[in-house]
């Protein structure tokens, strides 16, 4: 895998631009890139094969509040704590078994991750005298909630959340708090598989040369094809 900086380059060769200035805006580039990254990621991965650790990525630090039970418009059982996340998080790549989200835990990764539940869930938690003080995470209008019965959730600050994003450059406003750093820059690494690119980057050349009606190098005369026009496509 590369950084995305790299893909970007690697379409410009396809499409025989080696001036400094692509007519495309690398915006653009990253749109079609992720939405064909999403349809072949959910293709793939609604057989129920494994998801590859590589294509996951981890907000690895997003801080809690603690919410009242009524504003998550679901019956939260009598007793429960429920914590919110303070910011919503990027869209995933939904499948048929799952939300896109792997994991949710604490920030030390070495401790044990909580149950991961559907909303729909949550009035029913805890009640065996097994799961009594598990905690639980579910979605609901793109906020991470964690719920248990036991009072000490209360004191969690932050929680870590793994998943498949559709935008992976949409982690880019959340900041890794041992580094301080963001999740995201035009150098960090695009989460695909070298094979799935190769799928990818057909699909993504074929409809930036519809966009431009720009012909292919058909004379094989190795210049740029492309020097004449000027005009940025913005998408």
């Amino acid at each position: 895998m590369l950084p995305l900086i790299d893909y970007h380059s690697q379409l410009d060769e396809a499409l025989n631009i080696t001036n400094s200035d692509s007519i495309f805006d690398p915006l653009y580039y990253t749109d079609l890139m992720n939405e064909q990254r999403a349809l072949f990621m959910r293709n793939e991965y609604n057989k129920k094969r494994s998801i590859d650790p590589s294509v996951l990525q981890t907000i690895p630090c997003e801080d809690l509040e603690l919410v009242d039970p009524y504003n998550c418009c679901v019956e939260v059982p009598i007793g429960c704590k429920i914590l919110r996340t303070k910011n919503k998080i990027p869209g995933t790549i939904e499948l048929h078994h799952s939300t896109g989200i792997t994991s949710v835990g604490p920030v030390v990764i070495t401790e044990k991750r909580f149950t991961l539940i559907d909303y729909n869930r949550v009035p029913y938690i805890g009640t065996g005298k097994t799961t009594y003080n598990k905690r639980y995470a579910f979605i609901y209008d793109n906020y991470v909630y964690v719920i248990s019965r036991d009072s000490s959730v209360a004191l969690l600050k932050k929680i870590a959340i793994r998943g498949l994003f559709e935008d992976p450059s949409a982690l880019a406003p959340f900041v890794n708090c041992s580094t301080g750093n963001s999740c995201w820059t035009i150098n960090s690494i695009y989460p695909i598989k070298s094979w799935m690119w190769t799928y990818v980057k057909e699909q993504v050349v074929q409809q930036l040369l519809r966009k431009r009606q720009i012909p292919l190098d058909d004379n094989n005369n190795a210049n740029d094809d492309l020097a004449d026009s000027t005009q940025s496509v913005k998408g």
